[in-house]
């Protein structure tokens, strides 16, 4: 049930990016035109299957690591909350990080993306959270 959740969860993050990000991002493309790449159907495709095998990884996890919910015994969006945070300040913020270490992309960018994968973490955690409620 929690790596179904947590497939829901990332696809959750398939709409939040396609709904949200991707106009953000366009509104910033002003800032590096050359390096925008428009969104295609491989392209969306790779998105999702992506998303949606990070988010049943994620809800694998959140069911190993249940000791989180014994361990602070909080209401279940409190735990969720809580786990999607940690996933991404475990995954995603790093990754985010030595990019903009690394490769010279638009700040705007990296603030798209960080709250793209914050927003699908956290959904994911509290879906696992539910489920596992």
């Amino acid at each position: 049930m929690s790596v179904l959740a947590g497939l829901s969860g990332g696809l959750f993050g398939v709409l939040w990016s396609g709904l949200v990000s991707t106009p953000w991002l366009a509104a910033g493309v002003a800032e590096n035109p050359s390096g925008w790449q428009a969104e295609n159907l491989p392209r969306l495709a790779a998105g999702v299957l992506l998303r949606a095998i990070s988010g049943a990884a994620l809800g694998f996890l959140f069911w190993l690591g249940w000791g989180l919910i014994a361990v602070l015994r909080a209401p279940w969006p409190v735990i969720g909350a809580l786990f999607g945070l940690l996933c991404w300040a475990g995954a995603a913020l790093p990754v985010l990080a030595t990019l903009g270490m690394r490769v010279q992309l638009p700040r705007h960018s990296l603030r798209v993306h960080a709250i793209d994968w914050l927003v699908s973490c956290l959904a994911i955690g509290l879906l696992c959270a539910y489920a596992w409620y």
